[in-house]
């Protein structure tokens, strides 16, 4: 893992880069900070792959709950 970006003191509230920050608690528990992972898209092999699976039903109209599904699963997939 990343080493923290900064530090925050629950109990006051306080948020520095400096981990010895003279205004955290005594005593108190910091917590690292950590930059946030870039967000993966889907690729066009990918986009191509769900939007070739049929989302309609039986009576011709658009599936569109499980097209949202579909989206939502691969991206889940990739991102955690």
């Amino acid at each position: 893992m990343d080493k923290p970006i900064a530090w925050y003191d629950p109990t006051n509230g306080v948020v520095s880069t400096d981990n010895d920050c003279p205004l955290f608690t005594p005593l108190g528990q910091i917590w690292g900070l950590y930059p946030k992972e870039e967000w993966v898209g889907l690729t066009e092999l990918e986009k191509a792959e769900i939007t070739s699976l049929k989302w309609w039903d039986w009576e011709d109209t658009f599936d569109i709950d499980g097209f949202i599904r579909a989206i939502e699963a691969k991206l889940k997939e990739k991102n955690t």
